[in-house]
């Protein structure tokens, strides 16, 4: 074989050992990407089979990558996902202590504490520290904001809300805390100017109308409040606090009826049903309107859950009085004098106006 063949084929196994080398390595990557886990995988494993298998995947992978700080991160937040904190918080030290991005780390823990814990300003002061690594982290505002809200610092909260809002102008979720925040603060023309911003991001949010109402409601501006809360009903099928805060524009506005039917449609709710204060409420209103048998109905159900109530006794009295049930009005009057001695003058002028008793009648 000449030096010029013996040369060309030196350089073809030179080329194919350099193609297979290239080929070998694309395997090896495309295997790489084809066993790379993402939280997305994880999350579905999760939600197909339950967190304990999809721990159990995390652990296999932990087995043979012990200082994957990735790993560790998925894992805990898988934990903080089931509601486990320790288990969260020690696999973010655990990631914090390999390197992994520190910002998001830390917010994760900044979630456990307060979402799991419910210590809202180890929340803040954590997200805080995510901010310290990356002051452009847009959800470390909005977490701190939250974690602020919840401990009362409404100022720090409305800061944070409108710093999310600048950085992520295309959420609503800035605007909501700007919201919830300026409201507290008593800053109802920023508070409405908010909701009006939130209502453009999230027509179709009932929560949002409602709570633009009550904007609207503290400004005095009980017409547009009603507005809002008529279209929250709507949007919701209706929710306690959305009929009751009604009622109260509608009784601000004179529209009496609708304040009654209002408080009747709350009642439709265990958490306002079980109280004898809406029912006393409820039969104050009924009774307002003309409506004896509702009303009625309202006060004996105020008695039997607080029976101690002069209240509910003196509501029941009146409206038996003018349902035409002297004798139970009598009895109710009295009931009511018993608890309280100093309703005896009320009582006294309740009496006479129902005239003398039948037996009384009967003697003369």
């Amino acid at each position: 074989m000449s030096w010029n063949l013996k040369l060309i084929a030196a350089c073809g196994a030179c080329l194919a050992l350099g193609l297979a080398a290239l080929f070998s390595g694309l395997r090896r990557a495309e295997e790489a990407r084809e066993n790379a886990v993402t939280w997305p995988s994880v999350e579905e494993l999760a939600l197909k089979d339950g967190y304990g298998r999809a721990l159990s995947f995390l652990d296999e992978k932990l087995a043979l990558h012990p200082n994957d700080a990735l790993l560790h991160y998925y894992r805990a937040r898988l934990n903080f996902s089931s509601g486990s904190g320790p288990a969260a918080l020690r696999d973010a030290d655990r990631a914090i202590a390999l390197g992994y991005a520190q910002e998001i780390s830390h917010l994760l823990k900044a979630l456990v504490y307060g979402r799991l814990y419910g210590d809202w300003k180890k929340q803040a002061e954590l997200a805080s520290k995510a901010l310290a690594f990356d002051p452009t982290y847009a959800d470390a505002y909005l977490i701190r904001a939250e974690g602020l809200y919840a401990s009362g610092d409404h100022a720090g909260c409305a800061r944070d809300a409108a710093a999310f809002a600048r950085l992520e102008a295309g959420s609503p979720d800035g605007w909501e805390y700007s919201l919830l925040c300026l409201e507290k603060l008593g800053d109802l023309a920023g508070a409405e100017a908010a909701g009006l911003k939130l209502l453009d991001l999230r027509p179709s949010s009932h929560a949002a109308l409602w709570r633009l109402g009550r904007v609207h409601a503290a400004r005095g501006l009980h017409k547009r409040a009603i507005k809002r809360y008529s279209e929250a009903i709507r949007l919701s099928g209706g929710r306690p606090q959305y009929y009751l805060d009604r009622a109260r524009s509608c009784e601000a506005e004179g529209d009496l009826s609708c304040a009654a039917w209002d408080q009747a449609s709350a009642m439709d709710w265990n958490e306002v049903a079980s109280y004898a204060t809406h029912y006393l409420v409820l039969g104050a209103a009924m009774h307002r309107v003309g409506e004896l048998g509702p009303g009625l109905e309202a006060a004996q159900k105020a008695v039997s859950l607080s029976p101690l109530s002069p209240a509910a006794y003196r509501l029941r009295a009146r409206l038996r009085a003018e349902s035409g049930d002297a004798a139970g009005a009598r009895k109710d009057l009295g009931k009511m004098i018993v608890l309280d001695p100093a309703l005896a003058a009320e009582a006294a002028e309740i009496s006479a106006a129902l005239g003398a008793p039948a037996s009384s009648r009967r003697s003369q």
